[in-house]
């Protein structure tokens, strides 16, 4: 059960960015949220989930020249989940 707000506010950027439709769009970006959703339902540590998901958005980011405006949202609350990451938005606003 998540408890800490910081988790919450994670759950709730997934599933916002997941329903979009512009990310509905991008089959690479629903399995990521997907299994980030789903690693929160069964891991403790959030902050790791946080951190991994930042990476895995920062490594998609690094392959396209643009992403959906509604991965910002969720790339900031990924940030404000983990610990030591550096603030970049790793791609330029579609």
């Amino acid at each position: 059960m998540l408890k800490n707000e910081n988790a919450i506010a994670l759950t709730c950027a997934i599933d916002v960015a997941y329903n979009d439709p512009a990310i509905q769009a991008i089959p690479e970006l629903v399995q990521l949220l997907s299994k980030a959703a789903q690693a929160l339902d069964c891991v403790a540590d959030h902050h790791q989930i946080a951190s991994q998901l930042n990476h895995d958005l920062t490594a998609w980011g690094q392959a396209h020249t643009s992403g959906p405006a509604a991965l910002n949202a969720l790339y900031l609350a990924t940030l404000k989940d983990s610990t030591g990451l550096a603030y970049q938005m790793p791609y330029q606003q579609a």
